[in-house]
């Protein structure tokens, strides 16, 4: 008999004569291999537990009882939700991390039955993900400490179209786990939004044979299958794959609109030692439909109107000319090689092709008689496409010079994206009566008011020192990019340009006590590239941002749990306004200030109890503005927000394999960005959601690899305002939406 342990497709192969009876926590695999060659014992009856770990935890599958001289017992490791690797491009524990991160691990994307990033990160700190309410699922529409959140996949950046509707979105059936890293982070990934980033890991090839297909329906005409397997291509593992497929289909929560998406991911890995790896990841996702971005009025929603309320399923379009094909197709290539234990070589690319055709009737804010009913409506129209390439290259290695230990990084990365985009707005179409609405209008297609090419490119350097001198962790990183932009506009023929140096710097200072109490400090800075012009047709300089922030992490020692506190101060300044001196023109003299307070906490007290919850507090403001948004909040960023949920499956008796459980989530008010008499506050809500689940190898052996999970968001069917802009568009909440879930896996 022999026991193969695999984390992150790495592989260690145990007889049965060197295994022990071992809880190895934050036990390295060089360490475990050590271990192994000096004390081996004979014979050993069981494995009870083998918990691996890189930096964090390993969680290990159960071992088969049956072990025969010849069989084989594969313990599958995963990185552990209080480890991540976003924040500092090395894996680190959360609590040695001086910054503020979440994690969201497959398994609580499984127990909550999870179909987009909005649904992933309902319950996160700092993440609010209502910004379109009922009409946000072609696009993950959410905020990180009030700034729009760029994405990452497999640490290269999803670069969407600057000035379009062009943006990539990745089905939650192709990741393995989501991290959330809060507050600047241009320091190690280049221009990005200062709130923070989504950091998304793919699902990979594993070194074992495996397999998963599943079914979901529930509500809105929702169907969706998904199949994942695996396996090994050899008898020694040097080749294995993965094959991800999604099919998914939905009438959505908005009346005369549907959803569909195909998708399918395949990878291959080759691994010829276990110095060596390099995996190569396509995938195809195909969008034909992507439900309504319409809105409803902010009379009859928010505000009264004499004829009721607008019903929460109103269409504002037109159904036979909406639509929003997009079609994605990317090659990844990710490659390591160590050199020894302590240094190592990596490099990540990608190519990705994005197409979008947008057609779309929309309601242009304001009724045409008096009495409320007949709302005016305009069309839009574009044709977009994106070819982006991302490459990252960077050497990791740990030096050390006494008692200090410096886990050190080297990098240098591109990233290059050329864009298209033909669009018109305007046109002429009927009005609609809002409470009896009427589709068939004759449409007059709008001219084309915007036709561009856009080349940007970026190249940057950076380097990073992670210090250890006994419980400190000082964390210096330095970058400087340099920026390419050009857009050619092909109505006018006219060119602007902008070439950029960028310097942006992180500094972070923790220190670990013997009782897992971690307070730290942190500094980041951070930049984005703008494309607005100033009166001489010259592109505005990139936003800059800049944050401080203090908190406390708490990690205990005799039970699993994480618990992080943080106190923020971000301001993101050359924002582009009005030119007082030249009205139709911009500068870039703005000024966003975001601060707040956010409280988040995971724990498993007792087997089979899974705990969560978070508070946040957030104060942004513009600060600094010529057209008269000076004080105003903007849009779509609430207050405050309050989540927990809790989950316990029962371990014993005739119940067993029975999961149950719940959450609460409050959002609070909001404003609608807009000054003076134009302010509108959106009134908060609570949400009350439910889940379940249940193992059916509890119920017969055969059944093992079995299981349902039910999950139902907003139970109570809370109707609400989820966000307003201006004094024109509403969006509601979403209503109650349940899902059932049945998964075989073996």
């Amino acid at each position: 008999m022999k026991v193969t342990c695999i984390h992150n497709s790495r592989r260690i192969t145990i007889p049965l004569e060197m295994i022990i009876i071992i809880s190895c926590w934050r036990l390295s695999m060089s360490n475990l291999r050590q271990f192994l060659s000096v004390y081996p014992l004979a014979l050993a009856s069981a494995v009870s537990m083998v918990a691996l770990s890189a930096g964090g935890a390993w969680a290990a599958d159960d071992a088969a009882a049956d072990a025969s001289p010849s069989s084989e017992v594969v313990i599958i490791g995963q990185r552990s939700a209080t480890d991540a690797a976003s924040a500092l491009k090395t894996a680190a524990p959360l609590v040695e991390t001086p910054q503020s991160v979440s994690v969201i691990s497959r398994d609580e994307l499984n127990l909550r039955v999870a179909e987009n990033l909005n649904d992933a990160l309902n319950y996160t700190a700092g993440v609010a993900t209502d910004t379109r309410g009922n009409t946000a699922g072609r696009y993950d529409l959410m905020t990180v400490r009030g700034f729009n959140a760029d994405q990452y996949l497999d640490g290269l950046h999803l670069i969407s179209s600057v000035n379009g509707y062009a943006t990539p979105q990745i089905d939650l059936s192709f990741l393995e786990r989501i991290e959330v890293v809060k507050g600047p982070a241009s320091v190690l990934y280049g221009n990005a939004n200062p709130g923070g980033i989504a950091a998304l890991t793919s699902k990979l090839p594993t070194g074992q044979t495996f397999g998963e297909v599943s079914v979901t329906a529930g509500s809105f005409g929702t169907v969706r299958e998904t199949a994942d397997i695996g396996g090994t291509l050899d008898p020694n593992g040097v080749l294995s794959y993965r094959l991800v497929g999604v099919n998914d289909r939905s009438d959505t929560q908005i009346s005369h609109t549907e959803s569909e998406r195909f998708g399918i991911s395949p990878s291959i890995t080759y691994r010829p030692d276990d110095k060596t790896s390099w995996t190569v990841l396509y995938v195809h996702q195909q969008d034909p439909r992507s439900g309504a971005y319409g809105s409803v009025p902010v009379q009859g929603s928010l505000l009264p109107n004499p004829n009721g309320q607008v019903a929460r399923d109103f269409y504002d379009g037109e159904p036979d000319f909406e639509r929003f094909n997009r079609t994605e197709n990317m090659v990844t290539s990710l490659f390591t090689h160590k050199f020894d234990d302590d240094w190592a070589v990596h490099q990540n690319t990608r190519y990705m092709h994005l197409t979008t055709l947008y057609n779309s009737v929309y309601n242009a804010g304001y009724f045409t008689d008096a009495n409320e009913t007949k709302l005016a409506r305009a069309l839009a129209v574009a044709r977009e496409e994106l070819n982006n390439v991302t490459l990252d290259n960077n050497v990791t290695g740990v030096v050390r010079t006494g008692a200090l230990t410096h886990n050190l990084i080297f990098g240098v990365d591109f990233q290059n994206t050329v864009q298209t985009e033909a669009s018109g707005f305007g046109g002429s179409v009927a009005d609609i009566d809002i409470f009896n609405p009427v589709y068939g209008s004759a449409l007059t297609l709008p001219a084309t008011s915007f036709d561009v090419r856009l080349h940007m490119s970026q190249t940057g350097v950076y380097a990073q020192d992670q210090i250890s001198y006994g419980g400190f962790r000082l964390v210096l990183s330095g970058r400087n990019d340099w920026l390419d932009i050009s857009q050619l506009d092909h109505l006018s023929n006219g060119t602007t340009s902008k070439d950029e140096s960028k310097f942006t710097g992180r500094a972070g200072l923790l220190y670990l006590f013997d009782n897992g109490v971690a307070p730290y400090v942190s500094y980041a800075t951070s930049f984005l590239p703008q494309t607005t012009v100033d009166r001489n047709g010259n592109v505005l300089a990139p936003t800059e941002g800049k944050q401080v922030e203090v908190g406390v992490k708490y990690q205990p020692k005799v039970w699993n749990a994480l618990l992080t506190a943080s106190l923020y101060e971000l301001r993101e300044t050359n924002v582009a306004t009005t030119d007082p001196s030249f009205p139709t023109a911009s500068i870039a003299a703005g000024e966003v200030r975001s601060r707040g307070v956010e409280l988040e906490g995971s724990a498993h007290p007792i087997t089979g109890l899974t705990v969560h919850a978070s508070y946040t507090y957030i104060d942004n403001q513009v600060t600094k503005d010529n057209s008269g948004l000076e004080g105003t909040r903007p849009y779509a960023v609430p207050q405050t927000t309050a989540n927990g949920y809790a989950n316990y499956v029962l371990q014993d008796g005739p119940l067993a394999g029975l999961g149950f459980g719940g959450g609460v989530r409050y959002i609070g008010r909001g404003y609608n960005g807009v000054a003076g008499s134009g302010s509108l506050t959106i009134p908060g809500a609570t949400l009350f959601d439910l889940m379940g689940s249940y193992d059916f190898k509890h119920l017969a052996p055969q059944l093992d690899g079995l299981t349902l999970n039910i999950d139902a968001t907003n139970l109570l069917d809370r109707r609400y305002i989820s966000s307003c802009y201006s004094s024109i568009w509403c969006w509601y909440g979403p209503g109650r939406d349940v899902k059932a879930n049945v998964a075989y896996r073996w």
